[in-house]
């Protein structure tokens, strides 16, 4: 059991770093496609699953610049795998936020100046290229300045697009249990909700750039332990499903053999529960 949970993180683990060789994804929905910060490794390239931080958030590819608008003024430079929140991208660009360290000085004074080099979670991360004044933020422990931004579609690493990884992880592991599944919710480090009883869901928030009370963005939804369905609130292609619309601008992908009734009643629980919350 140890042995065969091992080889199923290896595997997702491969098979979310070959959606990036040469910025190109196996599968092309890559625009139907975000979500908070995370540590980045010391070489900013990604590990096998097991040895590396949860993909809670989008990440750079190769390296790429964030502009105030498409086509607009560059404002800061990334290098390469580090993370960043994107909104559902738009005609080839996609709405950023990053964060980056600051000091208690620039807290106090969030005056930022041209080619000043920043680290995000302590990595070197990139380079300012505009004198800015940013918002800031703490939590008590560490203090930070947000760049919101936009970046080229190119620029995202496929593999950390969380719609574009569970396509890819469902069309290359038959199994449906919450065991067979658990690589996948270990690496985008999905968070387990139990209020729609009987059903059990799995899920991520939307990036909160739109919206500063992010719903859903993708939720595996179980009946006790069988997946029957995934919920998003952005285009989400699966093969093997039917696709059904729910309030609120959400979708539920149920997968093929769900009984009716089933359908009915999660539609029906999820519609009521998601029209009571703020």
């Amino acid at each position: 059991m140890h042995l065969n949970k091992h080889l199923s993180c290896l595997a997702l683990a491969v098979l979310l770093v070959s959606c990036d060789l040469k910025n190109k994804s196996k599968y092309d929905n890559e625009e139907e496609t975000t979500t908070s910060r995370n540590s980045t490794k010391k070489s900013n390239t990604p590990k096998i699953a097991g040895a590396v931080a949860p993909i809670i958030s989008e990440r750079i590819s190769g390296g790429a610049t964030i502009y105030n608008n498409p086509d607009g003024e560059p404002m800061v430079s990334l290098l390469d795998y580090i993370p960043l929140r994107c909104a559902p991208v738009k005609k080839d660009w996609y709405p950023v936020s990053v964060d980056f360290d600051i000091t208690k000085e620039e807290f106090s004074k969030p005056l930022f100046t041209k080619g000043r080099k920043i680290k995000v979670n302590g990595v070197t991360a990139g380079v300012l290229q505009r004198d800015m004044k940013l918002p800031v933020s703490t939590n008590g422990e560490k203090m930070w300045a947000t760049i919101n931004g936009y970046t080229e579609k190119k620029n995202i690493r496929n593999g950390s697009i969380i719609e574009t990884a569970l396509t890819s992880y469902l069309k290359q592991h038959a199994g449906r249990s919450t065991d067979d599944m658990q690589p996948f919710i270990r690496n985008f480090k999905l968070e387990e909700e139990t209020a729609l009883k009987p059903y059990t869901l799995y899920f991520n928030y939307e990036s909160g750039i739109d919206d500063p009370s992010p719903l859903y963005r993708v939720a595996l939804v179980f009946q006790g332990k069988q997946l029957i369905g995934v919920l998003h609130s952005r285009p989400l292609q699966l093969d093997g499903s039917t696709a059904r619309r729910l309030q609120r601008g959400f979708t539920v992908n149920y997968l093929n053999g769900i009984d009716k009734m089933l359908k009915e009643d999660f539609a029906g629980k999820f519609n009521k529960f998601i029209l009571s919350v703020d």
